[in-house]
């Protein structure tokens, strides 16, 4: 009785090991879709209403969920301080608390850091164009991560029974 019981956890934990990783890349999906969102949002607001960063940052902060309104509402406040930091600097720090723990990779991160680097030394329409080149990117990694759902998402739930499976014969 006991044993079937240990199979039976054993069999749910490694699926739901399976739809966790099946999960994070969904999650990845979202994430970048609201940052595409964000970074249209923002060119909109500098290039329209003619918007300085600090106040497009506040302007587009209370129009996204959680982290990233956050992120834009910190990197906003801390540049209306005026205390002698420069963007790139408050961009990173504040990447680091609220972006960093998002299912984003690597590299989409040091891209999204990349576009705080340059922001903030260039004139309106260099601006601009860092955002587009950055929204460029930003499609490039959103066709992988779907490509990369539709393979993979399928193949970790696999994954995570084939080896609840396995584990329960080896134990048994």
């Amino acid at each position: 009785m006991l044993k079937l019981a240990g199979a039976c956890l054993i069999l749910c934990s490694a699926a739901g090991i399976g739809a966790s990783y099946s999960g994070d890349l969904k999650r990845r999906v979202r994430e970048l879709r609201v940052i595409k969102q964000m970074m249209y949002m923002l060119q909109g607001e500098i290039r329209y209403a003619h918007l300085p960063l600090p106040e497009a940052f506040t302007h587009v902060s209370v129009r996204l969920p959680a982290p990233f309104g956050l992120f834009l509402s910190g990197i906003a406040d801390e540049l209306k301080k005026a205390d002698g930091r420069i963007l790139s600097e408050i961009w990173k720090a504040e990447e680091q608390k609220y972006i960093k723990k998002l299912h984003l990779t690597r590299t989409d991160l040091e891209q999204l850091e990349t576009l705080g680097e340059v922001l903030g030394y260039l004139d309106t329409e260099m601006q601009l164009s860092a955002i587009r080149l950055y929204l460029e990117q930003l499609e490039q990694s959103l066709a992988e991560a779907q490509e990369q759902m539709g393979s993979r998402q399928r193949l970790y739930q696999s994954l995570g029974i084939a080896g609840g499976v396995f584990l329960v014969i080896l134990l048994l």
